[in-house]
């Protein structure tokens, strides 16, 4: 039998075909290892959660910045070691009376809370900054009068105003609350957007907190949870909206809490859920 035969006639020829397909497959596995390193290195995928991968590719930071007064819970919230590991960078509260055109383009977040009356120009900065794509979280009644108009309110106010990008208006049905109240709730939170990333890890809590009734979802936006409770104050409410998103924004996104998130989180109640915000609002568009 000849070098090359096997029994039955059939002939075969010795080649090194694995060692060449293993040789041809290097330039794309490099290729694939160097676009992981790039994805990792500019934030466009998220490593920092892979036990091998996270000291090589730690969180991105996300700069949060307050517009108003940040109340102390939130302080205490976004300065915690937690956040920080997370990528969470507080860069403080900042008043009102500095905000002009680009000057949010330093943040990946802002936060407006604490104070109900805002210049209108402060209003049209921060529209333009979620026009332009930025991030925004808006807590109960922030920003909600103007300082040159005591009898306005509201965030629908002149031209380019918040209303253009908030998820909510304020005032309720038939100005039920006069135009609303800010009141100590206790209930129970229930979540509607299961599906939403910001209750990852988070199940219904019982809510134990002040909440801004009034307030009525635009039709475009979608409603994540409410309260559910039997009363607020002296007037009967079986549920108040308590965290509602904007839908259909080019590229900016705006999310509206009725409450202070923070002080359920201090409470360690549905402690992930803003956390979860802040992540999901890196990278969320509309």
């Amino acid at each position: 039998m000849k070098r090359g035969q096997v029994p039955g006639g059939y002939s075969y020829a010795p080649s090194g075909g694995g060692t060449q397909m293993f040789e041809s497959a290097i330039p794309l596995i490099l290729i694939a290892i160097l676009a992981v390193f790039v994805a990792g290195k500019f934030g466009l995928v998220d490593f920092s959660g892979v036990p091998i991968l996270s000291s090589i590719f730690p969180a991105p930071t996300i700069t949060v910045g307050v517009v108003g007064s940040a109340s102390q819970s939130m302080v205490d919230l976004l300065s915690t070691e937690e956040y920080h590991n997370f990528g969470i960078s507080y860069a403080g509260s900042i008043d009102q009376s500095n905000i002009y055109s680009g000057v949010l383009n330093n943040f990946n977040i802002v936060i407006l809370q604490g104070e109900a009356v805002c210049d209108r120009t402060a209003r049209m900065a921060i529209a333009n900054y979620v026009k332009g794509g930025g991030k925004l979280i808006v807590i109960q009644d922030a920003c909600t009068r103007v300082s040159n108009d005591a009898s306005a309110y509201g965030w629908n106010i002149g031209i380019g105003s918040l209303g253009d990008v908030m998820p909510v208006t304020i005032g309720g049905i038939a100005h039920q609350y006069e135009p609303w109240q800010t009141v100590p709730v206790q209930g129970e939170l229930k979540i509607v957007n299961v599906n939403d990333p910001i209750f990852n890890g988070v199940d219904n809590f019982q809510f134990d907190s002040t909440i801004t009734a009034g307030i009525t979802p635009t039709p475009t936006s979608q409603v994540d949870a409410f309260v559910d409770s039997s009363s607020i104050g002296q007037q009967t409410a079986p549920s108040l909206y308590a965290i509602i998103e904007s839908q259909g924004l080019l590229t900016g996104k705006v999310i509206y809490f009725a409450y202070d998130p923070s002080t359920m989180a201090v409470q360690g109640v549905g402690s992930n859920l803003f956390l979860n915000t802040l992540l999901y609002l890196r990278g969320a568009k509309g």
